[in-house]
């Protein structure tokens, strides 16, 4: 019984130092772009979104999940407005060789346990506001949807636009569960079995978008 005290102890030390910071914003009003606006096709073969995730133990996990539709809209030279739409279905590991084990994770990211993506087959994100730095680079707010659940999530990015087209790149994390990303599906329906289990995961997940457009 001490044992059992002293590992659940350090279960609930481990989650209390695993509670990674808030990451999301009220969501806001899509941005809409002008008429005057010339808006690019996402090319989905050509885009590519990655994902990182580990456990407290430093067990890292990272893969890809395809992208179906989207555009981004340039209005006098700059960036303007756009969007994306992911396929929660297409989930892929890259960093497990054994083809058991790589199955079993990939179903278990799709189940109900957290990304549900039979119910939510999709995630998008919409940008709802565009900054220009001075340094050439681009601040981007939008609204990421996952789970129906939509937040506003604010990131840097590097956009480089030419006459045939668009071509993006950020990387930022999310605190996964703001999107009730959580083992057992939701935090309003976990088991302590399922809190403890989640807890030993970390709380971020890190996406690095590259996109293009078709010409």
């Amino acid at each position: 019984m001490k044992k059992l005290t002293i590992a659940f102890a350090v279960l609930v030390f481990l989650a209390a130092c695993n509670q990674a910071p808030k990451t999301a914003q009220d969501a806001k009003d899509v941005k809409t772009a002008a008429e005057s606006a010339i808006t690019y096709k996402l090319d989905t073969e050509a885009s590519t979104v990655k994902w990182e995730g580990a456990k407290i133990t430093q067990t890292v996990h990272h893969g890809t999940v395809n992208l179906i539709e989207g555009s981004l809209a340039v209005n006098n030279g700059k960036l303007e407005a756009g969007s994306f739409t992911i396929d929660m279905n297409s989930i892929q590991d890259l960093d497990l060789e054994d083809p058991a084990y790589k199955a079993k994770l990939e179903g278990h990211l799709k189940s109900a346990d957290f990304f549900n993506a039979e119910v939510f087959p999709t995630a998008k994100f919409e940008i709802t506001e565009v900054e220009t730095n001075e340094d050439g680079t681009y601040a981007i707010t939008g609204n990421l949807t996952i789970k129906d659940i939509t937040k506003g999530i604010h990131f840097p990015a590097v956009v480089k636009l030419s006459d045939t087209g668009v071509e993006a790149s950020a990387t930022f994390q999310i605190n996964r569960n703001e999107w009730d990303v959580v083992w057992g599906g939701s935090k309003t329906e976990q088991s302590i079995k399922d809190m403890l289990q989640n807890n030993l995961i970390k709380d971020e997940i890190t996406f690095e978008v590259n996109i293009k457009t078709a010409e």
